[in-house]
Formats: C-alpha cells, sequence, structure tokens
C-alpha cells in the first residue's frame, strides 16, 4: 500500500511539473532562441560563465533549502501569535503583508497547506566604468505551495512543493561583462514558469531522504544559508559551478541524502543538464527532457558531505561542507580541441561567531556570521579557473532593530590560465549593504559593489549600485 501510494504521488508531481511547464514554454522560448551563448553540440564553456552566473539563494518567503540534519520536512505553522487580521493585530506587525485571510490561512496552515508569496524589485545605476551613468530596473515575483502530506494523507515524513515565478530581469544597459553577476535575480530577458515541482519522502526513521522532481539544485548543494542576504550572485554559489541547473533554469533531479549521525551528511543529485550545452531553457519546462534524450542526452551530477555542529569553540551553528560535480557534455577547450564532460570542485564553511547574551530562541538568528567558499574548475574549458569568497553578515544591528541586516562579501576569481584564453589578471568584488526591515513583510537594502577587472579583461573598474525592495505577502 505505502509503495503504490509512493509512485502515485510522485507520478503526480511529475506529470504536474509536465503540464505546468509546457504553457510556460512559450513565454521563454523567445528569449532562449538567443539566448544561450555557444549552444550546440560542442559548447564553448567560457561564454556560459558570465551569463548565466545568476543564482536566487532560497531566501524567499516558502523557499527553504534542502535539510542538513534529521529535522525532518517543516511542519505548518501553529496559530498561537495574534492573528495577523484587521481588528486583530496591528498590520505594520503582519509578517506577511496579506496577512492570514481572515482565519482561513491560518486553517489551512494547520492542516498542512502553507502558501507564501514574495515580489523582489530592484533598481541598479552603474556609477563608474565603462557603462557609467547607465541604469536598468527588474522584478522577480514568486509563489510556492507546501504540501505537508503528513497532515494531509498520513504519510508521514513526506511533502510535495510547487513554486510558480514570473520574471522582468534584464540586465539591460546596466551590464558589467565579468564573471560574477552583480544581482542575483538577472537573467537575460524574461520568465513566467513553474520552476520548481517535487515530492519529497523521509525514511529509515529520518537518516534517508530523497526528493524528486523539477528542483533547484542550489536549493540542495552548495548553498550557504548566512550568505543568503547578499545580492551578488556568487554569494550564491561560486561561479566555478558554471554548468548548475538552478535558477533561471532548474530542471527535473533525483536527490538523496543520508545521514548517519546527527552531525553529519551525504547527498548526491542527477539531473537533466540539457541547459549548459545544449540550450534548452529546463527551467520552463518538465521531467520529458530527463528521461528522453532527443534533443539532450546531457547529465548534471552532483555530490557533497558535510558536517553540522551546534558548538565548536566560539561558534555555533557551523557547518562546513565539499563537493563535486561532472556535466557530461562536450565542451570546446581553448586549445581548440574538444573535452568530453567536465569537473569541479567547491567548498564552504559557515558559523555564527557571536550572539547576544541570554537564552535565544532555536530561530532566532541575531548574531555575527561569517562564511568563507571555494571552487575550482577544469580551465581548459572554464573561464573561471579557481574562485575564493568569504564574509560577514550581521543580523540584528542596532537596539530596537533585530531584523535589520549589515554584510561585507569579498569575492576573488582566478581565471583560466591558458595562453589562449585571452584573460588579464584577475577579478574581485566586493559588496556591502544594510538592509532595513520596514516592517516584518516589507524590507529594503541599498547594495553597493566594486568589480575590479571585470570579465579579467584589463578594463576600467566599475561600481554598481543598487536599491532592492522585498514584500513577503
Amino acid at each position: 500500500m505505502m509503495n503504490s501510494r509512493f509512485r502515485f504521488l510522485v507520478q503526480s508531481a511529475l506529470a504536474g511539473a509536465s503540464i505546468a511547464s509546457a504553457s510556460s514554454a512559450v513565454a521563454r522560448q523567445s528569449v532562449d532562441e538567443t539566448g544561450f551563448a555557444g549552444a550546440g553540440d560542442v559548447f564553448d564553456a567560457a561564454e556560459l560563465v558570465p551569463s548565466a552566473a545568476s543564482a536566487l539563494p532560497p531566501i524567499l518567503p516558502g523557499q527553504e533549502p534542502g535539510a542538513r540534519g534529521r529535522e525532518g520536512t517543516p511542519g505548518a505553522r501553529e496559530g498561537d501569535a495574534p492573528r495577523e487580521w484587521f481588528g486583530e493585530s496591528p498590520w505594520l506587525g503582519w509578517s506577511r503583508a496579506t496577512g492570514d485571510w481572515g482565519g482561513s490561512r491560518t486553517a489551512l496552515e494547520e492542516l498542512g497547506i502553507d502558501f507564501n508569496g514574495s515580489l523582489v524589485s530592484e533598481w541598479s545605476r552603474i556609477l563608474e566604468g565603462a557603462d557609467a551613468q547607465r541604469s536598468g530596473f527588474r522584478f522577480l515575483f514568486d509563489a510556492n505551495l507546501a504540501l505537508d502530506l503528513g497532515r494531509l494523507a498520513g504519510l508521514e515524513g513526506a511533502g510535495v512543493f510547487l513554486d510558480f515565478q514570473t520574471a522582468n530581469a534584464p540586465v539591460g544597459g546596466a551590464a558589467v561583462d565579468g564573471f560574477q553577476a552583480y544581482s542575483n535575480i538577472s537573467i537575460d530577458g524574461s520568465i513566467t514558469q513553474l520552476s520548481q515541482c517535487w515530492y519529497e519522502q523521509w525514511l529509515l526513521d529520518r537518516a534517508l531522504r530523497v526528493k524528486i522532481g523539477k528542483v533547484d539544485a542550489n536549493s540542495e548543494f552548495a548553498y550557504i544559508g548566512s550568505a543568503g542576504a547578499f545580492i551578488n550572485a556568487s554569494a550564491g554559489f561560486t561561479p566555478a559551478i558554471f554548468a548548475f541547473p538552478t535558477y533561471p533554469d532548474p530542471s527535473t533531479g533525483v536527490n538523496l541524502f543520508v545521514y548517519p549521525t546527527d552531525a553529519f551528511y551525504a547527498g548526491v543529485g542527477v539531473y537533466d543538464g540539457g541547459a549548459a550545452v545544449d540550450g534548452i531553457a529546463t527551467g520552463a519546462l518538465g521531467p520529458a527532457g530527463f528521461f528522453d534524450d532527443e534533443d539532450s542526452d546531457d547529465w548534471f551530477v552532483v555530490g557533497e558531505v558535510g558536517t553540522t555542529l551546534a558548538n565548536a569553540g566560539p561558534f555555533d551553528q557551523a557547518r562546513i561542507a565539499a563537493g563535486f560535480w561532472w556535466h557530461s557534455g562536450e565542451f570546446a577547450r581553448f586549445d581548440g580541441g574538444t573535452e568530453d564532460g567536465t569537473t569541479g570542485f567547491y567548498a564552504l564553511a559557515e558559523a555564527r561567531a557571536w550572539r547576544p547574551a541570554g537564552d535565544l530562541a532555536e530561530d532566532d538568528e541575531r548574531g555575527l556570521w561569517a562564511f568563507l567558499q571555494f571552487g575550482s574548475a577544469d580551465d581548459a574549458v572554464s573561464a573561471v579557473a579557481m574562485q575564493f569568497g568569504g564574509g560577514v553578515t550581521m543580523r540584528g544591528t542596532f537596539a530596537g532593530r533585530d531584523a535589520d541586516a549589515f554584510g561585507v562579501y569579498a569575492s576573488f576569481v582566478e581565471p583560466s590560465g591558458d595562453p589562449l584564453a585571452g584573460f588579464s589578471g584577475d577579478e574581485t568584488v566586493i559588496e556591502l549593504f544594510y538592509e532595513w526591515a520596514v516592517t516584518p513583510s516589507l524590507s529594503i537594502k541599498p547594495d553597493i559593489q566594486w568589480i575590479s577587472n571585470p570579465g579579467a579583461a584589463g578594463g576600467d573598474d566599475a561600481i554598481v549600485a543598487t536599491l532592492r525592495c522585498t514584500v513577503a505577502f
């Protein structure tokens, strides 16, 4: 009975992705027919790195990263706090701008049906550089639905997640031709698509987690939770992973994670790799390309091992992880030859270095967080040979500003050293931001980035200012 139910739910999730994504393929087609540089049987990976560097860390409301412990599928929020509705609590204190819909939202969450939405909009201007005084506007609308099947259907440890996104986020005149996109929502055009549709199941007393369907790989691999407030794409994941199936092109995949102890995890994912080499907009498609090799027979495989430590000397909530990835496509080498498949490596570490005195609630993230990241790729085909990054984020900046945040991030890219690659020097990015929580549902973030030697091309340094507004509803 359990096996038949499991198969039915998996098949339903995949079918849903296929049906819902079919209608969005048309909206994306006009962009991607020319938007993928080098699409074809042999791909020039050097062209992909700057154009596909965008990555949205899973920080939007409802966008939870894959578990790194045995805590299981997050349950719906209980209605213990004062109801967020007119006449019951002030609107300025609501965690979401639309409240609990007169009690309906709270009732649904108690059943295991959790809806979240957000709108991210931003305006950027190049203050200095080759394209100084140019500006651009972009937005990303996200709406997602999480179903706790333990509550809904008695299937313990099971959940379904659906995520719809529409974005008009062109780089446009505010382009800086570097390896590291200064906005993690910028893409070459627009999208309207069902970005994720997956089924997740915990098994063996939460020692095993399986996720199958259309998944943003950055929510499972190479993500750094403490870096989520930065808007430079490299903070989301190292640009050395240049073929990552993430925003705006998540793809169908199968993920398997094991948790032999409370402090250790290991995971592997196998994804449709058609976006990188064959120019297939997997973000607008369902699972057909994962099983059918008519248009693409490429795969993206990634694995990660890590440890999580509640206390590590002066640090708490520490995590150290390392990963390896492989893409099966055929890539053009800088020396004029081709390479059948390419690989890369990444590593990361993060922890809270300081916290306010006293007992903090489990979900209280105030304090000073620090992180480090590293990535490497085959410089015979990849424009990015190595990347080093690190930063700090202060959550809770001043007295009475517990929800505000301030951060500093620096990232250094060493390009391919192949003499025929034609790069000159290295690229460095430094980012500073302050996030002002106007209300629990509305934040405004001024951000400024200095980009030294963009694209390692020997040109002028650039300074880019961005003002981002995020509304949770």
